[in-house]
């Protein structure tokens, strides 16, 4: 087994732009127009769903015909890179990178919350630091705890107590993270750019998790207050309007981000971004979602 320092990466990756999403929706039913085997009018592109047991399918938009998925969705605590060859996830405090299926082996790191970069190097969380693995060489710190004690000077109590917990990449150096202190309603979300902190967004009282990046560069977050939603937010820091659905279970954009379907257990609602009803529904459920081209 190699180490994690020298495992190969081929390629640019992008970064994977999926997100988790619902199971109840606070809208009225006639708001949205079922849509089980019938065509879903001005949507494209291909919808990756996955079941509680991140078995993939696939529907290709707008008839949503069923049809062999291009590559898996990331579920389950697994990342995948954007072409389906490499996945990683972490285990027992250390992150695993192999090919799809297994079949290389490119060792483990210790850390955890695994999330690729464009670049094709995958980042990880260790000891609140956030490192950066490379195709060739060591691990490298990228982001440090003591960084992140400076950031948030004069922003919250006790800064030095914050830690990175998820990190999603808007570019080689610029990403989005959400930071928790030691106290439990101690939780928020920051975007760092040109190695500073460019906006911070507080959730006192409440969970944050799931942290996703949109293509636009936006981002989302599910939000346990009081059930699992999900909350999207622009790099500006303001508050992006979403379907209100509760105890969601995954989100995804379309390519052009012009559509977002959020997935319930048993529904998948596609609403128009920037619009809080939903403007169709597809009658299955869905773990995790990706929507690609």
């Amino acid at each position: 087994m190699r180490s994690a320092s020298t495992w190969l990466i081929g390629g640019a990756v992008a970064v994977l732009l999926a997100l988790a999403v619902a199971d109840a929706i606070r809208s009225r039913d006639d708001a949205s127009a079922s849509s089980s085997g019938r065509q879903l009018d001005g949507l494209h592109g291909l919808l990756l769903v996955a079941d509680d047991g991140c078995r993939t399918t696939a529907f290709r938009l707008p008839s949503t015909a069923s049809e062999r998925p291009q590559r898996p969705v990331d579920c389950g605590g697994r990342v995948w890179s954007s072409d389906g060859t490499l996945v990683a996830w972490c285990r027992n405090g250390r992150t695993k990178v192999t090919s799809a299926g297994g079949r290389i082996d490119f060792g483990s790191l210790r850390g955890c919350a695994p999330a690729w970069r464009a670049d094709g190097a995958l980042s990880v969380v260790r000891d609140g630091d956030i490192l950066i693995v490379r195709r060739h060489g060591d691990a490298r710190t990228f982001f440090t705890r003591r960084q992140l004690d400076d950031a948030l000077q004069g922003i919250v109590e006790r800064p030095e107590t914050y830690t990175f917990a998820e990190v999603s990449w808007f570019g080689l150096t610029s990403f989005v993270a959400i930071v928790r202190g030691e106290r439990p309603w101690e939780t928020a979300a920051a975007v760092f750019a040109q190695g500073g902190l460019e906006s911070f967004f507080p959730q006192f009282g409440g969970h944050l998790e799931d942290l996703q990046a949109s293509p636009l560069g936006n981002f989302a977050f599910a939000r346990t207050v009081p059930a699992r939603k999900y909350v999207m937010v622009s790099r500006g820091g303001d508050e992006l309007p979403l379907p209100s659905i509760a105890n969601a279970h995954a989100i995804a954009w379309s390519p052009d981000e012009s559509r977002v379907a959020i997935a319930t257990r048993n529904t998948i609602f596609i609403a128009r971004s920037g619009s809080t009803q939903p403007a169709n529904r597809i009658s299955t459920g869905a773990a995790a979602l990706a929507w690609l081209p």
